[in-house]
C-alpha cells in the first residue's frame, strides 16, 4: 500500500514564494540595464538637460514598481561621449540604480 505524500508546510510554501518573488525581480532588474538608458553603453537620447531628472522621476522600479527619488543628476564622459547619469533610489525598496542620458546636438535652422 502506498502512503499519500504529506502536504506542503506552511514554512516551505512561503519560502517557495519568496525565492520565486525574488528571482522574478532579479530577472526585471537584468531586463531594466538591458533597455536604452540601463548602461552608459545605451544611453538614452534627450533634447536638454532639464529633461534628464523629469524623465528619471517617471521611470518606475522594475523591482517593485515603486517611485523612485533622484539622488543626483551627474554629467561624465565615456569613451568620448558626453553623458548625463541619473543616480536613482527606489522610495519603496530602497534599491539603487542609474539611468544614463545622451544630450542631443543642437542643430541651427
Amino acid at each position: 500500500m502506498k502512503k499519500k505524500p504529506r502536504p506542503e508546510r506552511a514554512r516551505s510554501e512561503r519560502r517557495l514564494r519568496e525565492r520565486a518573488t525574488q528571482k522574478l525581480a532579479d530577472d526585471s532588474e537584468r531586463l531594466f540595464e538591458l533597455e536604452e538608458g540601463g548602461r552608459a553603453e545605451r544611453p538614452l537620447a534627450v533634447g536638454s538637460a532639464s529633461l534628464v531628472e523629469v524623465h528619471a522621476r517617471s521611470v518606475p522600479c522594475p523591482r517593485c514598481n515603486g517611485v523612485h527619488d533622484l539622488l543626483e543628476h551627474v554629467a561624465l564622459v565615456k569613451d568620448g561621449v558626453r553623458l548625463r547619469e541619473a543616480r536613482l533610489r527606489c522610495r519603496q525598496c530602497g534599491s539603487m540604480r542609474s539611468l544614463f542620458f545622451r544630450l542631443l546636438e543642437a542643430r541651427l535652422n
